[in-house]
């Protein structure tokens, strides 16, 4: 089945296979934060809330980027994108390995490499991926995206490894060495196969269609009410996992008494069943009424937040939490990108996903800052927690407001299907 699969569609097959590398290296470098923050707070004397609000200044930089930046993935092709965003994360990791000031780690570590993350994202790999595939568009970007947690299942604890034999500093230039030679790679294994005719013919259809231009295409976006209730829903979403889980679980694990190693090792638990998750929801997105299924990952994802309260009782239970988030996780991506694609269109895709990112990257800034802040005030985290299920919970009731698409229908229930 599997070869079957690769053969109707080779280049689509790729396609996915890079995006799967991409966001493995990517997501690994950017959470190695959550490894640092216990060595920086050591070596440099900074707060939580300091190092925290650098998280969120970087998510900021990553949500002003990404529309233009959605906007670029309707124009050029997957190997320029994928390439130059790789090599913006390897010289911004490369160079934070030198920083001795604080005004350093927000410079370099915080803007400058924020902008190949914002490159480097779920927007991108799964416009990218819709573009390729028609049949088993919903299991492609499930693949695809998985990348995001299967690197960090891996890389994550290797990262906290490598920090306790060669440091900070060797860790982070061996990170970006291996992402910049990936990023070279992208820009010739994935460049523009089309015919310099072909090329010259795209841009000037590009030239004449208004409907193109940045501004007339955000406008028709933002005018949608399909793009508010899942975009809503994608701002908590940002809030609840690269906000307050992603930057605050290992330095809670820390303030809980638990080795680093073995917290890494729970980090990259949660990320092995990020790929889980994201590969049941592919599934099932193809075959079932997607604003229920994604309102249930939303809902579910919500619940887990109770066990985080009493982690800090038990180490099996931050393992056992691990993995029930790591399912939620990215299981959003799958459902939203399919709504995306049937609701408002694949012509503007990559700016729609690139705006949803945005509000994705406001959240999660704001769950970072405020994560650090409260800890800070109270050295505690119940109370950021608390505030993930209720939000969460809204999250749900939002996307179970979306229509499901005229028309639509799920692969099981399709007489092809039969």
């Amino acid at each position: 089945m599997l070869k079957r699969l690769y053969l109707a569609n080779p280049r689509g097959w790729l396609v996915v296979l890079f995006a799967f590398l991409a966001l493995s290296l990517a997501f690994s470098a950017r959470y190695t934060i959550g490894v640092l923050i216990p060595v920086w707070e050591a070596e440099f004397g900074w707060t939580r809330g300091f190092i925290s609000s650098g998280a969120s200044l970087g998510l900021l930089v990553m949500a002003a980027v990404a529309p233009p930046i959605g906007n670029m993935i309707d124009r050029f092709s997957p190997g320029v994108m994928f390439g130059a965003g790789m090599l913006v994360i390897a010289v911004g990791v490369t160079a934070a390995a030198s920083m001795t000031a604080g005004w350093q780690f927000i410079l370099i570590y915080c803007v400058f490499a924020a902008i190949g993350y914002g490159v480097i994202g779920l927007p991108l790999a799964s416009t990218v991926i819709a573009r390729h595939f028609t049949e088993n568009r919903g299991f492609a970007t499930s693949v695809g995206s998985s990348g995001v947690g299967a690197g960090q299942l891996v890389l994550i604890p290797v990262f906290a490894a490598l920090v306790g034999l060669v440091g900070w500093r060797g860790s982070l230039q061996l990170t970006g060495l291996v992402v910049g030679a990936f990023g070279i790679v992208c820009l010739f294994v994935l460049r523009d196969r089309r015919s310099p005719e072909e090329r010259r013919a795209a841009r000037a259809k590009r030239r004449a269609d208004t409907g193109d231009r940045f501004l007339v295409k955000l406008s028709v976006i933002l005018r949608h009410p399909v793009f508010w209730l899942v975009g809503l829903a994608y701002m908590v979403c940002g809030f609840t996992t690269a906000g307050i889980v992603k930057v605050h679980l290992l330095p809670y694990a820390a303030a809980c008494g638990f080795p680093l190693v073995e917290s890494a090792a729970a980090f990259g638990v949660m990320a092995a069943f990020d790929s889980v998750g994201m590969l049941l929801a592919g599934y099932l997105t193809d075959r079932m009424h997607r604003p229920f299924l994604l309102g249930m990952v939303y809902f579910l994802r919500a619940l887990t937040f109770i066990l985080l309260l009493y982690v800090a009782q038990d180490v099996s239970l931050l393992f056992f939490f691990a993995v029930l988030f790591g399912t939620l996780d990215f299981a959003t991506v799958p459902p939203m990108a399919s709504i995306v694609a049937s609701h408002i269109g694949l012509r503007t895709m990559g700016l729609a996903m690139g705006t949803l990112f945005a509000m994705h990257s406001i959240g999660a800034a704001t769950g970072a800052w405020l994560g650090g802040w409260l800890f800070d005030l109270n050295a505690r985290y119940d109370w950021v927690w608390i505030i993930g299920l209720a939000l969460a919970l809204l999250a749900a009731v939002l996307v179970w407001m979306v229509p499901e698409k005229p028309g639509y229908e799920p692969k099981a229930a399709s007489p092809a299907a039969a």
